[in-house]
This record gives C-alpha cells, sequence and structure tokens, in this order.
C-alpha cells in the first residue's frame, strides 16, 4: 500500500510541477464513507466544464477496531451550466467515482472496488476556498475477503449510500 501511495504523491507532484496553468488544478481534503479522511486534487480541462479527480484516504479515528484505506479516481462534469457562482465556476457537478477500498476489522478482511455516481454542489466560502457535498449511491463489488474468525458473519451491502464533504483550495 506504501508503494501506491508514493507513486500516487509522486504523480501527482509531477503533474503539478509540469502544468502550464497551476490555477486549473485544485486540492482538497475531507471526508467521506467510503474515502475516510482523504486528500487529493482534482484537474479541469480547458473549458472547466470537466475534470479529473484523484484521492487517497485513510480512517482508523471513528471507529478504532477497523481501519481503512482507499484509493479514488473520478471524472466529473457540470451541469445546469447557466448556474455559475461569482468566480464564474459552475456549482452543479455529476462525479462518477471508482474506489478501490480494503476494510480490516476484528473479524474480516475485505478488498472491494465500488462505483459511486454522485451529485455534487460547491459553495464558494472566499476567494481561494471551497465547501463541496457530494451524495450518491455506491455499487459494492468484493473482490476479496478473508475471514479471521466465526464469531459474526457478514458481507457487505452490494449498494449503500454514499457522502463526502470536501474542503477545496
Amino acid at each position: 500500500m506504501r508503494i501506491i501511495i508514493f507513486l500516487i504523491v509522486t504523480f501527482q507532484l509531477n503533474q503539478i510541477s509540469n502544468a502550464q496553468n497551476l490555477s486549473r488544478f485544485d486540492y482538497f481534503f475531507g471526508y467521506g464513507f467510503y474515502e475516510g479522511l482523504n486528500i487529493g486534487s482534482e484537474y479541469f480541462f480547458k473549458s472547466y466544464k470537466q475534470s479529473i479527480s484523484t484521492s487517497i484516504g485513510y480512517d482508523k479515528f471513528i471507529d478504532k477496531k477497523q481501519e481503512s484505506f482507499a484509493l479514488t479516481i473520478g471524472y466529473n462534469f457540470a451541469i445546469f451550466r447557466k448556474h455559475k457562482n461569482d468566480s464564474n465556476a459552475y456549482k452543479w457537478h455529476i462525479n462518477n467515482n471508482v474506489v478501490l477500498w480494503q476494510l480490516e476489522d476484528d473479524y474480516y478482511i475485505w478488498k472491494a472496488i465500488s462505483l459511486i455516481p454522485s451529485i455534487n454542489r460547491k459553495f464558494i466560502l472566499c476567494r481561494n476556498l471551497s465547501l463541496s457535498f457530494d451524495i450518491g449511491p455506491s455499487f459494492n463489488i468484493v473482490l476479496y475477503n478473508k475471514r479471521k474468525t466465526y464469531k459474526e458473519v457478514g458481507w457487505p451491502y452490494h449498494v449503500m449510500p454514499d457522502f463526502r464533504i470536501l474542503l477545496i483550495f
């Protein structure tokens, strides 16, 4: 896992250093149901109507008995194109995220992939700071599971609600 994190961070730094227009990049920090505490970046294409994003997340802070790691890759596009805010940015987006996640607790080790289409609303807090809310369904596919003990029987739901709150700078 550390190698994957290192490669993602290296790729992000490489893209930043090679970018001719740094204003096309947004960086974010937030919390999501599957992503946990996450940090990432978003690159906007020429028209600022479409973007791609990557993030990594980790969560062992809320429930000490379980640990999760997530890698997210997303493609986003603007909707309601006439609804722009004061800085001429689009307020509403559709996000299409693929989340590779691993969850380990006292009973199981899960490795899964989730496809998460969601609707996103961005709010400008100040000139270089925004708040973003995502909500949508998560379609889960279990890739691997290992049962540690026979004290509990369980399986992840195939469809679950997902949310994310992001602080964008």
